[in-house]
């Protein structure tokens, strides 16, 4: 992968939206921090083991609107949504724009990814948690019995 390769996804759009806010910071080496959240130097995932490699895939590809889904367990599936903003070794990080919120995942445990074109989004926010019976704000609390 060449510079023009690694450098289109840090161009994108999105990602050049980002950059422009007053919150975001960015070191001369690559690392970054936008409100409290910090990230380190981008891998570049060039060496022998890593080509082809999901991170390889998904780094290439940052900026990018996804839906991934995950495995969590032996049988359930899992969605998250949002820009595709770092891609570790071991995590990833999605930027969820809508709620201004960074969701840090399991590389391991992506199964699957869903990137999407410029401008287009998918009709449901997969990032809304369900609400929990009981928690404040969150619906009506089981009924007691007496």
């Amino acid at each position: 992968m060449d510079n023009n390769e690694r450098e289109r996804g840090k161009n994108s759009p999105a990602m050049q939206r980002l950059r422009r806010r007053n919150d975001y910071t960015c070191t001369p080496e690559g690392a970054g921090e936008m409100d409290n959240f910090r990230h380190p130097v981008q891998p570049t995932f060039d060496s022998e083991e890593m080509k082809g490699s999901m991170q390889m895939i998904l780094s290439e590809n940052i900026g990018n609107y996804v839906v991934i889904e995950f495995l969590v367990g032996t049988n359930e599936m899992l969605r998250k949504q949002g820009m595709l903003y770092f891609v570790g070794r071991s995590f990833i990080t999605l930027y969820d724009e809508q709620s201004n919120n960074f969701i840090v995942c399991d590389i391991f445990s992506v199964r699957f990814v869903y990137f999407y074109m410029p401008g287009d989004r998918p009709r449901y926010n997969y990032n809304a948690l369900p609400p929990i019976s009981g928690e404040p704000g969150m619906g009506m609390a089981p009924m007691r019995r007496r």
